[in-house]
């Protein structure tokens, strides 16, 4: 089988900035990856190249069978979902959940475009599969913070991509709200016909239970990668956050002290 995601990123750097440094990742199907490093350790960045919206300065990149460069980068983009907290003031605040998450069908910010009754139907199953279709009616700006997040990732689900990318899609929820959403992404990740998950996290209580790998960052470059279980260790995590620590598991779920 073709990995999902190939790459060796052999530099990248921004403004003079030097921020990844020879990453070598490989993701198989049916493989579901959390990214974890702290502050400024290039999570965002590397995600963002995986979707195709930043280059690497040297490397090679392929994504889906696609190598960039080589291939239709638009076409490409409709089958990989990205959540990030970057698009969040740029949504409508006066439109519908509904409405919104149609927006990823054109890959729009807003609906420069009548919806039809089919792209709405979408939009509804689209909520539905991450558990918004409650408040599917409800105006965007009037939502909580982890109704909103919910609402992102219907709108990166609403072409059901291949793989879809989740930029630290905890941040801002309260304890209730976080463990919620958690299950929910975890069912997706059950999903036999789902997409393969790629999740970016400062903390391992955020990893859902059908994760199966690990991706450490530090300071640009790959401190381990592989299983949970082989990189998730006392001696890594002390070292990736630069403080002691200790992790357990149970029932599939990570905790930290």
């Amino acid at each position: 089988m073709a990995p999902v995601i190939d790459l060796h990123i052999e530099a990248f750097s921004r403004d003079g900035v030097d921020i990844l440094r020879d990453i070598r990742w490989q993701v198989m199907p049916g493989e579901h990856w959390v990214v974890l490093g702290a502050n400024g350790a290039g999570k965002s960045s590397l995600l963002s190249i995986v979707a195709g919206y930043e280059w690497p300065s040297l490397g090679r990149v392929a994504v889906l069978g696609e190598v960039y460069g080589n291939c239709d980068m638009r076409a490409l983009k409709e089958r990989i979902g990205w959540v990030s907290s970057a698009l969040f003031g740029w949504l409508p605040v006066g439109q519908s959940a509904r409405q919104v998450a149609a927006t990823g069908i054109h890959a729009t910010i807003g609906n420069w475009q009548e919806l039809s009754a089919q792209d709405l139907i979408r939009a509804d199953d689209a909520l539905r599969g991450i558990g918004a279709f409650a408040f599917r009616n409800k105006r965007y700006g009037v939502l909580s913070q982890g109704e909103k997040q919910r609402v992102m990732i219907a709108r990166a689900l609403v072409t059901q991509p291949e793989l879809l990318i989740l930029d630290e899609p905890c941040a801002g929820l309260d304890p209730g709200a976080r463990e919620r959403l958690i299950g929910d992404v975890d069912r997706l990740c059950a999903k036999l016909d789902g997409p393969t998950l790629i999740l970016v996290s400062h903390h391992v209580e955020e990893i859902p239970a059908h994760a199966t790998h690990a991706l450490l960052l530090k300071q640009g470059g790959t401190l381990a990668s592989g299983p949970l279980e082989h990189v998730l260790t006392n001696e890594r995590l002390s070292e990736l956050y630069e403080y002691p620590c200790k992790v357990g598991s149970a029932n599939g779920r990570f905790w930290l002290h």
